[in-house]
């Protein structure tokens, strides 16, 4: 048991619902927050059959809505008097070419990836200074690379990537670390949802893609294949507990880690070639 405390965001699914109950097992104190109720019940259940559901408090909170941000805070005051940690998860996609993204769509995007990571930070940051913790923020390869049709997604982690960096040397003097995970595909319900989504919202606004059907069907079947052969699930968890259990933690891990070729590829080469690769196996 070590006794030590981490709030994580997005555990209704995927990485947050996965990472909180392997901390669970590994005798972590986790704060978890959902949107509904039934996931909520459904968390609680499953770490009750793995009898570590006494060390669980889970919270509905919409982490875009401020005045739910703010009783979050206060309601994790009230439960710890500090946080050693905390995993700002919680994420989406909004998937469309630009032409035609829903602007509605854009500050969606931004807000659920981007500002709403920043609102729960200020919210716990008195918990995080008191216990000099670690802020691990997700961000994704796309914050590095971007693919066409996924230009909001890539934004919003790209901008979490830049508040990430400006917040890692603000906090320095205070012992607080700032870490940014960057994952590639894995089999989260991110990419399924994403595509019903936008499915539905083009048939509301009846939206026709026009000349970019066949570049949004390649993508589609791109982002698909990738989720199907991505990494396992958990191995995001064992990540966030090697971070955790670090004295002093990289500012960055891509995961898998084989993907750090690519990233640093992505630097070192031009963009005209980076955009010939792209259309070539886009087929665009």
């Amino acid at each position: 048991m070590n006794n030590k405390t981490i709030l994580i965001t997005g555990c209704s699914t995927g990485f947050g619902r996965v990472t909180t109950l392997h901390l669970l097992k590994h005798g972590w104190r986790v704060l978890a927050t959902v949107r509904k109720e039934e996931d909520k019940q459904s968390l609680l259940k499953e770490a009750s059959e793995q009898s570590s559901s006494d060390r669980l408090s889970v919270f509905l909170c919409d982490v875009t809505n401020d005045d739910q941000v703010k009783a979050l805070g206060k309601s994790v005051a009230d439960s710890v008097p500090q946080l050693d940690a905390l995993l700002n998860n919680a994420g989406t996609s909004y998937p469309m070419p630009i032409e035609l993204l829903p602007l509605s769509h854009l500050r969606a995007q931004l807000e659920i990836n981007t500002i709403a990571h920043v609102a729960v930070t200020q919210a716990v940051m008195p918990l995080i200074r008191k216990a000099k913790g670690t802020i691990i923020n997700v961000t994704s390869v796309s914050g590095k690379i971007t693919y066409p049709n996924l230009g909001a997604y890539a934004a919003s982690k790209y901008a979490l990537e830049a508040i990430s960096d400006a917040l890692r040397v603000e906090v320095a003097p205070f012992g607080i670390k700032i870490v940014v995970v960057e994952p590639g595909a894995s089999a989260t319900p991110i990419w399924k949802t994403a595509k019903e989504r936008a499915y539905e919202e083009m048939k509301r606004q009846g939206i026709d893609l026009g000349d970019y059907k066949p570049l949004v069907k390649a993508v589609t079947k791109m982002t698909v294949a990738m989720e199907r052969d991505g990494f396992p699930v958990e191995d995001f968890a064992k990540l966030i507990e090697s971070i955790l259990n670090q004295k002093n933690p990289r500012a960055r891990y891509t995961l898998p880690p084989s993907l750090g070729w690519k990233l640093w590829m992505r630097q070192l080469a031009p963009d005209w070639v980076v955009d010939r690769i792209m259309r070539s196996g886009l087929k665009w």
